[in-house]
């Protein structure tokens, strides 16, 4: 049994904290957060020894993994601080706020013979899953061209935390918000995982148009590739008609997954050519397909992991990579030009 420790008690402490009570081989057993209010709350849903100080929780021998569930300016502080403390950490995504934070973070890893991994829930999606695959398999021929979006509106997005639009940090600086920390993670990570390559340099854009001022709630990015793959990714808070979430062009064929406002992405069309030259149009439903967001794949795979399957969890190395790509996409659009990997 793999007992867990949860820094962080607000909506996606509770959503680790059920995603981990759901997950066989995995128990959690210990909370820390530094809310008063949210105390009572807490001991009433979890019933777990719940800690407000950081040290004291720690101290409990019996945890093996710490959960960081933390707004995203404190993901390098708490992070370091379990590691020295002989804990393995699982920090939400943005694995930080800089590239630099990152490194730090990998670093200490390293030293304390601890794991570290970026919760990158996405992975774990339908869609994604299905295109990946599609990709994988051949059917589309060499690819030329993928596109990859998440468009929103409303204020579910920046009133996410438990506060809701009473304190939406997700639309402040001083928590390290904004949609590129939230959703540049999981679009660029998807990308990593199918393709296994990095970049060879960037463009991006980042704007600040309805729901934020202070950080971007809309970013644009283009990855060039060495073999002249071209790749796209976008995020925007600001969209009332969405653009499709995938649009990937091959020699051989094109893939659609067609847009959807309510984050759930259920269908898809591919129209390509036969090896005997007709041409075949196919629609897919997603239901049945392996996987799913909203289903506990991360845990799962953590599980895998431990009992020996070393190829189950994404490597801190892969997220690391990612923070790089976040840097170079703010650093290009601030100085509007191509910003090599």
């Amino acid at each position: 049994m793999i007992n867990i420790g949860i820094i962080g008690m607000g909506r996606m402490g509770i959503y680790h904290y059920e995603l981990i009570n759901s997950t066989e081989g995995l128990n959690a057993i210990a909370v820390c957060d530094k809310s008063e209010k949210r105390i009572p709350e807490v001991k009433n849903k979890c019933g777990l020894d719940l800690r407000m100080d950081i040290d004291e929780f720690l101290s409990n021998k019996k945890i093996d993994y710490v959960v960081v569930c933390t707004t995203n300016e404190s993901h390098e502080a708490l992070t370091l601080k379990a590691l020295n403390a002989g804990k393995s950490v699982i920090v939400e995504k943005p694995m930080s706020i800089s590239y630099e934070s990152a490194q730090k973070m990998v670093s200490a890893a390293e030293k304390s013979g601890r794991n570290l991994f970026v919760h990158h829930s996405t992975l774990w999606d339908r869609d994604y899953a299905f295109v990946r695959d599609t990709i994988k398999s051949g059917l589309l021929g060499k690819i030329l061209v993928i596109q990859s979006r998440a468009m929103f509106w409303g204020e579910m997005w920046a009133g996410w935390g438990i506060d809701g639009m009473e304190n939406p940090w997700r639309i402040k600086r001083e928590y390290g918000g904004g949609l590129l920390m939230d959703w540049a993670p999981h679009l660029i990570g998807q990308l990593l995982q199918i393709l296994n390559k990095k970049p060879a340099g960037v463009f991006g854009l980042l704007q600040s148009g309805i729901w934020a001022t202070e950080v971007p709630d809309h970013f644009f990015a283009v990855l060039k590739y060495d073999d002249d793959l071209i790749c796209q990714i976008e995020a925007s808070n600001n969209c009332r008609i969405a653009l499709p979430r995938w649009y990937v062009i091959g020699t051989k064929g094109t893939l659609l997954v067609p847009a959807d406002l309510s984050n759930v992405w259920s269908k898809a069309e591919i129209n390509y050519q036969k090896d005997d030259g007709k041409k075949e149009v196919m629609e897919i439903n997603f239901i049945g397909h392996p996987g799913g967001g909203l289903e506990p794949g991360f845990y799962s795979a953590l599980v895998k992991y431990e009992n020996g399957d070393k190829n189950a969890m994404v490597s801190m190395y892969d997220s690391l990579a990612g923070m790089k790509i976040i840097d170079m996409i703010k650093k290009s659009s601030q100085e509007s030009k191509y910003i090599k990997f």
